[in-house]
């Protein structure tokens, strides 16, 4: 399922190994200076959305990062009672590999769902404990720490991070944090990046059916999540599409979203 945004005049088949051997400095543990970032966040779906809901990322860089022992979680900064999931594998492994240009869908439940979109097919799936529709042919980012519960997306506002994992338990750390976003109204929100450990800006909430995209090609001011997200119709595990072009021809740093297309929008 995973897709890239790169154009490939030849596919060659690599394995892990000759990836490490071919990049033995670059092809390296996620750290958090790498540009491995959300690029794409479904959280507002129609209906019964729990099975339905997804996260991408994408490696917006120009070599190869391996996610082995990462986490993904929506801990508030503060540890909320949520949970913490992290990657398979050892920090420092090279078994899962994110290309430059590649996006991952990670789905809450990689089962068909009440409603579209089905995820069956996504990369990856978190999973935990308790009451969760694994699919078995999925591979699982499982939880590690927290809630014995499923990652759940507040349609009225949430936060997400991505971190190293050296650190595992809530609240994480920031300086092992690789990127976050925070939407709508969140009085906890995340640390957005190992450099800022607060969000200046919120992105706006967006409406039933849409999904919050990054701006191309994974733009990162790494101070506010209002200058780096638009709306788009929801496109799992496909390159973002802005329902309005021109939220993102001329990005502007630490302005809101509203700003932004007051600026462009006749």
């Amino acid at each position: 399922m995973a897709r890239s945004v790169l154009a490939v005049a030849a596919v060659t088949v690599l394995t892990v190994t000759g990836l490490h051997a071919m990049f033995p400095e670059e092809a390296s543990a996620l750290e958090v200076w790498n540009r491995v970032v959300f690029n794409e966040i479904y959280y507002y779906v129609p209906g019964f959305d729990v099975h339905n809901e997804y996260v991408e990322l994408i490696n917006a860089g120009g070599t190869p990062s391996f996610l082995d022992g990462a986490v993904i979680t929506d801990e508030g900064d503060d540890g909320m009672p949520e949970g913490v999931f992290r990657f398979p594998g050892v920090r420092g492994g090279h078994e899962y590999p994110i290309q430059p240009g590649e996006i991952l869908l990670i789905a809450v439940d990689a089962v068909p769902g009440e409603i579209e979109p089905d995820l069956s097919d996504a990369d990856w799936e978190f999973w935990h404990p308790g009451d969760d529709n694994d699919n078995p042919d999925v591979p699982n980012i499982s939880l590690v720490s927290g809630a014995n519960a499923d990652v759940a997306l507040a349609n009225s506002g949430d936060g997400l991070l991505l971190a190293t994992g050296v650190d595992t338990t809530a609240a994480i750390e920031c300086s092992t944090v690789v990127d976050g976003v925070n939407w709508g109204e969140v009085a906890d929100p995340v640390p957005i990046g190992w450099t800022v450990c607060v969000d200046q800006e919120f992105a706006e909430l967006v409406p039933q059916g849409n999904s919050l995209g990054r701006c191309a090609p994974g733009i990162d001011y790494n101070a506010t999540s209002a200058g780096d997200w638009f709306m788009m119709i929801p496109t799992p595990g496909e390159p973002n599409l802005p329902s309005y072009p021109s939220d993102c021809s001329s990005p502007v740093a630490e302005a809101s979203w509203g700003t932004i297309k007051a600026r462009y929008r006749p």
